[in-house]
């Protein structure tokens, strides 16, 4: 089973996330901040998702600090925001994909399994 870290500082996406992954076969690590995902990257996941918006680092900031880790640098970002320039700022940051909100739970799960399959193959 694939597992995906969720960072996200709004309770009720992470409730909802929770529900769409867990029913779709994921295992899902929950976070509420950068911080708390950084003190429990003890196991790797098959994929990050990050919001941008996060109360303690910026979304972009923890991707640039994932994607310059060696232990991490290879697990697939999917970045989220509301944010128009999502896309080049994220790309910056070495995020491997990027939605911006709101988006398609199907789009969602479309891209998480594209992003976990090909880190597999």
């Amino acid at each position: 089973m694939k597992t995906i870290a969720f960072v996200e500082d709004d309770l009720g996406i992470l409730d909802v996330a929770r529900f769409i992954f867990e029913r779709a076969g994921y295992t899902i690590r929950l976070h509420h901040s950068a911080g708390s995902l950084l003190s429990q990257l003890h196991s790797n996941p098959d994929i990050f998702i990050l919001d941008k918006q996060l109360p303690d680092m910026d979304g972009l900031d923890l991707c640039r600090r994932l994607k310059t880790n060696a232990d991490t640098s290879a697990i697939p970002v999917l970045m989220l925001s509301a944010n128009p320039q999502i896309k080049s700022l994220a790309s910056a940051a070495g995020a491997d994909a990027v939605m911006e909100k709101p988006f398609e739970i199907k789009d969602l799960l479309s891209v998480v399994s594209q992003l976990t399959s090909s880190r597999h193959n």
